[in-house]
C-alpha cells in the first residue's frame, strides 16, 4: 500500500506546474481550482472503478495509458503554442476562461488515467480505494501550493510551465510504455 501512496504522490507532481501556469493569471481565481480538484477527485474515483473492472481482462492497459499521457503532454503543449501564445504576442497576458477551463479538463482526465494506471499497476482487483484519494488530494495541494507562490513568479514566462507540464505527461506515458 506504500508503494502504491508513494507512487501516487510522485506521478501527481505535474500539478506544481500547473498550480504555477493557473497562478501567474490574474483572471484565475482560488475557487477555480477547487471547482478543478472536485471534479478532478470524482474523475480519480471514475478510473479507480474503471480499473477494477477492467482488471480481470487479459489486455495491457499500459499501452492505452501511456499513449493517453502522451497525447495529453502533446495535446497541452501544442494548446497552449497554437491557441494562447498569439494572445501573449499580442499584449493580451492573460488566459482567457476557455484555457483555464481546459487545463482542468487536461489535468482531470491525466489525474483520472494516473488512477487507473495506478489501480492495475497494483492488481486491480485488490488495490486499495486510498489511490484515487491520494492522486485527487496530492493534485489539490501541489496546484494550490503552486499557485499561491505564483504570485511571486509573475516575471516567470507563461510558455514554461505549460512545456513542463506537458513534458511530464510525456514522460509518464513512455514510462508507462517501456516499465
Amino acid at each position: 500500500m506504500w508503494i502504491a501512496i508513494g507512487a501516487a504522490l510522485l506521478v501527481s507532481i505535474d500539478a506544481l506546474f500547473i498550480g504555477i501556469s493557473l497562478g501567474t493569471q490574474k483572471r484565475c481565481r482560488f475557487w477555480y481550482l477547487l471547482v478543478i480538484n472536485a471534479g478532478l477527485l470524482a474523475l480519480c474515483f471514475a478510473g479507480f472503478f474503471i480499473a477494477r473492472a477492467l482488471g480481470d481482462l487479459d489486455f495491457d492497459f499500459d499501452i492505452v495509458v501511456g499513449i493517453s499521457f502522451i497525447t495529453l503532454g502533446a495535446w497541452f503543449i501544442l494548446y497552449y503554442f497554437l491557441f494562447e501564445h498569439k494572445k501573449y504576442k499580442q499584449g493580451e497576458v492573460q488566459m482567457g476562461r476557455k484555457t483555464i477551463i481546459m487545463t482542468g479538463i487536461l489535468m482531470s482526465v491525466e489525474a483520472m488515467l494516473i488512477t487507473l494506471g495506478l489501480t492495475l499497476v497494483y492488481q486491480a482487483t485488490s488495490a486499495p480505494i486510498i489511490i484515487p484519494i491520494v492522486v485527487g488530494v496530492a493534485h489539490f495541494v501541489y496546484c494550490t501550493a503552486t499557485f499561491f507562490m505564483a504570485k511571486y513568479l509573475r516575471k516567470f514566462p507563461h510558455w514554461v510551465g505549460h512545456v513542463i507540464s506537458g513534458i511530464a505527461l510525456i514522460i509518464y506515458g513512455i514510462m508507462a510504455l517501456v516499465i
